[in-house]
Parts: structure tokens; C-alpha cells; sequence
């Protein structure tokens, strides 16, 4: 009996696995044994979609076989897999016991709870938790060898097994793709269920947070020489948009065949039809757009710890603002005046996100509040605009002109047609936001006033089978990227800045993207500094002295 516990429990005479193979097993057994809770949270958020849940399953177990793949080194395979097991068999346990989600602030609460407090935690049910989910790992370890390979072998065999791992990854998402891509943005807490990959994940993120706060890297200052090179005889106020997930192809103002701007139709406003974006997701191009890199050169890193656009006309004396409708600005208004408008209080706003009308209401009251005369403003506003996939949620009754609109956060459940009603009615939305910004600035007389809007990347909404946004750009439809930009200026605007509208006019075809807007706003307000293009300031050609 003895003997027969023995061999089951540890046989030095059993054959050899492979690392791969060994890979490949262990990475079945932690998909299959830790994710029971990711299973009926797939179940409840998608069900009756049994291609997408496989598809979702096929994604996790790749996950963690590449984590066991990058660790198939003589050694230290079996203790990763070990590690990897008593890490999601913790999180399992808290995740049924307590309900918790296994991401950064839950890792950092862990890692900072003292020894009375973790004592509280180490239960007898933990312990058989623990020891339920972590015998067959156990067992698997001991009971088989892994092989030993030369160094010119395993190398070969390695980056074979790295290769078919791409080939599985790609024919899931070239075959689910479409889909796989809204469900993470709907239920974007789904990561933080699939164990073991989301405690790794975590710690990654932890460990990164707090290197980045030991080690802080120092802002580096752009543009100390600037100053304004000239004054009108009144002080500029220029409204700064950024739009969301605008296409600059739905916009009638560009051809489009719907009217997807009946009041800006009738203003005196230019629409360029040809203006790309820095990126295809707000978290790339709102930063990009600001900052003095170009998009070839652009380098998250280094513009996030640079100053950009707006520090600079700080800088010069132009009073900033910055009011958002949205996630925030991504780091760009943190050193200038800046407020999030989202209120529970506010009829506006509902399950976290507002009407884009609440920026119009707040900019009449910063209006309101602007002293005669007292020097040139940017007031910056960050819409909410079109973000999907709950184009729906975008637009009051009053802007819904396309029927029937998709509900579903699920695009690819709804037909075509409704989906593009939805998006066209949240675009008749930010129509109707952009009027009533110019109309309130056309009551500004002490001022010369202007508007821009530009909307940070475009959108899918089906074609190939492609949804949403975020595409690699080498790779992104023209849909993505192909973005609307609209400016408006008041009389005196034109007049005290020299600017003539028929030379826009006339400039509304041509090749222009967000690499303009640094150099262009520094124009606006006549700022003078050694970073400032003219070539890239699309107003410059335009511009005669007053």
C-alpha cells in the first residue's frame, strides 16, 4: 500500500515532460480549477453567447500559458507554477469569501495590512480552500520530472512554442475579434476575476506605481522664453472643444448625407474635412495633442513628464481652464486651472456620466464670472461626446432625429442601420452643445472670441466586422482616425487678430491633423517662443497683421 502511495505521490523512473508540455498541462490545470468564479460572471454578463464565452476561456488559458512559457527555465518552472497557484488560490478564497476584485488598491491593502490584521484573516476554511485547490498542483510537480534540454535545443524548442502561442492568439482574435473587443470595454472589471493572470497583472501595476514614486522623473519645462508678442485691443477668449469619438465622415458639414448638424449648418463656422488623429484612444491621443511631439515621434513617457501646450500659454499670461465632461484629461491640465463637472445632484448626470449640455451651462457661468478686459483665456472643455458603446445614453429626445437606436452594449447584437442611428444622434447632440457655446460667446462683446472643436480619435460602428475604437494605427480603418475639427471666430476675433475667414475657407480641404494644435493655439494668442512652428500653425497662412 505503501509502495503503491508512493508511486502515485513521486515515480523517479517517470518519463520525463517537456517544458512545453508541462507548460501546456499546468496552465490547463489553473485555468480549470481557479476560475470558477470568472465561469458564472461569463454565464450572467453574455449568456446564450457560448461562441464568445469559448472564445473568452481560449483568451485566459493563452494568458496563462504564456506565463508559464516565459518561465520554462530548468529550475524555477515548477516554483513559478507553484507561486502562481498559491497566489490565485488566495485570491479565490477572498474573491468567494468577501466578494473582493483581485486588482492594484486590493494588492497595495495587502500588502500594507500588519500582522494583526492578517492574523484575522488565516482561517481553517482558508486552509482547506487552499489545500483543495493546491494538491493536484502539488501532486503534478512531484510526480513528474521536467526534461532537461541543451542550451542551442531548448532555445529552438522554445521560441517554436513561443510562435505557435501567437498562432492560437491570433486565430482566436481573428475569428472573435469583433466581438471580444466591446465585451472588454462593457465589463472591463473581467480582468480582474481571471486568476492567476489578474494577481500577476496587479503586482506588475504595484510594483510600477511604487518604483514611479520612489524614483519620481523631474518635468521638464518647455517653452521658458514665451511671452505674447502682441495684444488686441480686446483680450481674446478662445473656447477650446475635445470632441469624443467623433468621425469626421458623419458630420454633414463634410458631405455627409444626413444632417448631423442642423444648427452649426447655419453659422458661420469652417469645417476641415481632412484632419487626422494622433491616436485611436483618448488615454494616446488627448496627450498627444497637446504636447509638442509630433505623432511619429510621440512617446507617452516623455510627454506625460514634459510640459505642454498649456503650460506654456500659462506661462505667457493666458489664463487656462479646463472643465471636463469625461475620464479626465490624462495628465495634461494638471498644472492649470481644472474641475470635473460630474454631480450626482445635477439632472444632467446619471449612472456616472453627464449630458454634454452640463459643459454649455458651466461655460455661461464662467462667463459670467470674467471681469471687463482682463487678459486673454483659453477655457478648455473635454466632451463626453459620442463614447461608446452606449451611443443611446449620448443624446436627449430632443436630439434622437435617427430611429431606431441600438440599446445593447453588445454592438454586434443590433443591426447595422440602429447603431448608426444611435451615433448620429449623439452627434446631432454635440451640434446642438457646439451652437450653444457659440451662442454664448457671441454675448461676450468685451472679448474677441473663437472656437475650436476637435475631437481626439473616430470610431467603427461595424464595418468588417470592426467595432469601437483603440485599433494599432498602422493598422486602423480611416474611420479611427479620420476626425472632424470646426472653428468659429467672432468679428472681432478676426478684425484684432488679422485672421480672414475666406482664406479658411479655402483651407478646409487640406492635409491637417493634431500636430497642428500645439503651434496653432501658441498663434492664437500671438505667443512667441523657440518651440513655436509656424509651418504647423494651420492659421498662420491666414493671418494678416490687423
Amino acid at each position: 500500500m505503501l509502495k503503491l502511495l508512493k508511486s502515485l505521490l513521486w515515480n523517479p523512473a517517470q518519463k520525463p515532460l517537456h517544458p512545453a508540455w508541462f507548460a501546456l498541462i499546468a496552465s490547463l490545470l489553473a485555468t480549470l480549477t481557479l476560475n470558477d468564479i470568472f465561469w458564472q460572471k461569463l454565464s450572467e454578463r453574455i449568456p446564450e453567447q457560448t461562441g464568445l464565452q469559448l472564445a473568452l476561456v481560449l483568451v485566459l488559458w493563452l494568458l496563462n500559458l504564456l506565463l508559464l512559457l516565459l518561465t520554462a527555465l530548468p529550475k524555477i518552472q515548477k516554483p513559478v507554477f507553484l507561486l502562481l497557484m498559491v497566489s490565485g488560490a488566495s485570491a479565490s478564497y477572498f474573491m468567494h469569501t468577501y466578494g473582493v476584485i483581485v486588482d492594484k488598491a486590493m494588492l497595495q491593502n495587502a500588502v500594507e495590512t500588519d500582522v494583526a490584521e492578517a492574523k484575522g484573516l488565516l482561517t481553517l476554511g482558508m486552509a482547506l480552500h487552499m489545500l483543495l485547490l493546491l494538491a493536484l498542483p502539488v501532486w503534478l510537480c512531484a510526480r513528474f520530472p521536467i526534461k532537461r534540454l541543451g542550451l542551442a535545443t531548448g532555445a529552438k524548442h522554445y521560441l517554436l512554442a513561443l510562435l505557435l502561442w501567437l498562432v492560437g492568439l491570433g486565430s482566436v482574435a481573428a475569428t472573435s475579434y469583433s466581438e471580444l473587443v466591446p465585451f472588454f470595454r462593457n465589463f472591463r472589471d473581467i480582468k480582474h476575476l481571471a486568476l492567476p493572470v489578474a494577481p500577476v497583472s496587479a503586482a506588475f501595476g504595484l510594483t510600477s506605481q511604487l518604483i514611479a514614486a520612489k524614483f519620481p522623473t523631474p518635468l521638464a519645462l518647455l517653452g521658458e522664453d514665451a511671452k505674447q508678442r502682441q495684444t488686441t485691443a480686446k483680450p481674446r477668449l478662445v473656447v477650446l472643444v475635445v470632441g469624443e469619438t467623433a468621425r469626421g465622415d458623419h458630420f454633414s458639414l463634410n458631405g455627409y448625407e444626413r444632417p448631423t448638424n442642423p444648427l452649426l449648418s447655419q453659422l458661420p463656422v469652417v469645417s476641415f474635412r481632412n484632419v487626422s488623429s494622433c491616436g485611436t484612444a483618448t488615454a494616446h491621443s488627448v496627450p498627444c495633442m497637446f504636447s509638442h511631439l509630433d505623432r511619429e515621434h510621440y512617446e507617452e513617457k516623455v510627454a506625460k513628464n514634459t510640459e505642454n501646450v498649456l503650460d506654456i500659454l500659462k506661462r505667457a499670461g493666458i489664463d487656462v481652464t479646463w472643465l471636463d465632461n469625461n475620464s479626465g484629461c490624462k495628465g495634461v491640465c494638471d498644472r492649470v486651472t481644472s474641475k470635473d463637472l460630474y454631480s450626482d445632484s445635477n439632472p444632467l448626470c446619471k449612472d456616472g456620466h453627464c449630458q454634454d449640455q452640463i459643459l454649455v451651462d458651466a461655460s455661461k457661468a464662467y462667463f459670467a464670472q470674467l471681469p471687463n478686459a482682463a487678459g486673454d483665456k483659453l477655457l478648455v472643455l473635454h466632451q463626453l461626446g459620442s463614447h461608446g458603446p452606449e451611443y443611446f445614453k449620448r443624446s436627449e429626445d430632443a436630439h434622437k432625429a435617427f430611429k431606431p437606436e441600438c440599446t445593447d452594449k453588445q454592438l454586434q447584437r443590433c443591426d447595422r442601420d440602429s447603431i448608426v442611428n444611435a451615433y448620429d444622434n449623439s452627434l446631432v447632440a454635440t451640434d446642438a452643445m457646439l451652437a450653444g457655446l457659440i451662442g454664448a460667446l457671441q454675448q461676450q462683446t468685451d472679448y474677441a472670441t473663437a472656437l475650436l472643436y476637435v475631437s481626439d480619435h473616430g470610431e467603427s460602428l461595424g464595418e468588417n466586422g470592426v467595432y469601437l475604437h483603440g485599433m494599432p494605427y498602422f493598422m486602423a480603418p480611416k474611420a479611427q482616425t479620420h476626425i472632424p475639427m470646426i472653428w468659429w471666430m467672432s468679428e472681432q476675433f478676426a478684425s484684432t487678430t488679422g485672421t480672414q475667414s475666406d482664406c479658411l475657407v479655402a483651407k478646409r480641404d487640406a492635409a491637417l491633423s493634431h500636430d497642428h494644435l500645439f503651434h496653432s493655439l501658441l498663434g492664437a494668442f500671438a505667443v512667441q517662443t523657440s518651440v513655436y512652428q509656424p509651418t504647423l500653425d494651420w492659421l498662420q497662412s491666414c493671418r494678416k497683421a490687423p
